[in-house]
């Protein structure tokens, strides 16, 4: 049943693609065009490429459900990412400063540490599945990163180099995922919906339909899994945790919703508006968890401050553009802006009204 759904999804995808074919794949945002084209402050040298990565998971050796972190292993895993979070977060925000204000040096500085990144063959090693998993957050949010700022870069060789880099590892992470789904439940849960994320924002980068197909095959499969109430079923096996993995979802599933429409491919309402059922669920569960408690079989972990971080709901963004009727609580709305480095950044600058 499930290789049928495939199928069919995989022929309603390739017939959307066929509809656009000619037209060059497009983000859902404008990039701004440069407003200053002055020399600027001198660029910070960048880091070291991180070429190989092994990461152990914060959950230690924690039970099936693996909803209760391990204060050691969370440690060990923060040390192991930090040098790439941080890469990942400088560039962001140096393509947010060019989003916002126009200055090309801003623009051409964050290019200069992709492309160091790019020659260095970073992160081309990836050694066991948490790493794969890391790697797909990590090349989204770069990937919509220099979607921001290629205005300002058009024509410098450094552009081609990392545009390859990107659609290397966009490929690697694919058949990482394709191989691995029957296997392996990280390969089919939230983890798959942000490698969709990446395999999008690379195939703009790169032009490559194959990509932005991958992606929404993946995409759908998610979506039109989820149960009548709204819950994605994998994320509802994650105990006490299964309401911050289906916001998680949400933050990968929303956008790469919306790198579809912007080519004419049918995301948002699929399956029944299966998507606006996700979020309806996973919303009315922040206000009151008892129902996913119920579906996940255990109370839902608190929220440290009694609501989700902005970065958490990063997605409303996005999803309020294309459902501006959708009835989102005013304290969620409060938190903007909602700013998310997987997400290419401030996600209020790049797509807020």
């Amino acid at each position: 049943m499930r290789g049928l759904l495939i199928i069919l999804l995989s022929a309603m995808t390739m017939a959307g693609l066929a509809s656009g074919a000619s037209a060059k794949l497009e983000p859902p945002f404008s990039p701004r065009m440069p407003s200053d084209l002055s020399a600027g402050k001198s660029c910070a040298v960048p880091p070291a490429p991180v070429v190989s990565l092994k990461v152990i998971s914060k959950y230690g050796n924690d039970g099936p459900m693996r909803d209760t972190v391990d204060p050691d292993a969370d440690r060990a895993f923060q040390a192991q990412m930090a040098p790439i979070r941080k890469f990942a977060q400088t560039v962001v925000k140096m393509a947010n400063r060019y989003t916002e204000e126009g200055r090309s040096a801003e623009a051409r500085c964050a290019l200069a540490w992709l492309g160091t990144w790019a020659e260095g063959r970073a992160l081309t090693e990836m050694d066991n599945p948490n790493a794969e998993f890391e790697r797909a957050q990590i090349l989204a949010g770069l990937a919509i990163a220099l979607i921001q700022i290629r205005p300002a870069v058009e024509g410098d060789a450094r552009l081609a180099t990392v545009s390859r880099w990107m659609a290397g590892l966009a490929t690697s992470t694919d058949t990482f995922f394709t191989t691995t789904g029957d296997k392996l439940k990280g390969s089919r849960n939230n983890h798959a919906y942000w490698a969709a994320l990446a395999s999008a924002s690379v195939a703009v980068v790169t032009d490559d339909r194959k990509l932005l197909h991958w992606a929404t095959e993946t995409y759908r499969d998610g979506v039109c899994g989820a149960n009548a109430q709204g819950g994605l079923p994998l994320e509802l096996t994650r105990g006490k945790k299964a309401l911050e993995y289906h916001l998680f979802a949400l933050n990968a599933l929303v956008p790469v919703a919306a790198f579809a429409e912007a080519n004419g491919i049918k995301a948002y309402n699929v399956c029944d508006g299966a998507l606006s059922r996700i979020v309806h669920f996973t919303l009315q569960s922040v206000a009151d968890p008892s129902a996913i408690a119920t579906a996940a079989g255990k109370p839902q972990e608190p929220f440290p401050k009694g609501l989700p971080s902005a970065q958490s709901v990063a997605f409303l963004e996005l999803y309020r553009r294309a459902f501006p009727s959708a009835p989102i609580d005013a304290h969620l709305l409060a938190l903007r802006p909602y700013v998310s480095t997987a997400l290419g950044g401030n996600q209020t600058l790049i797509y807020g009204q």
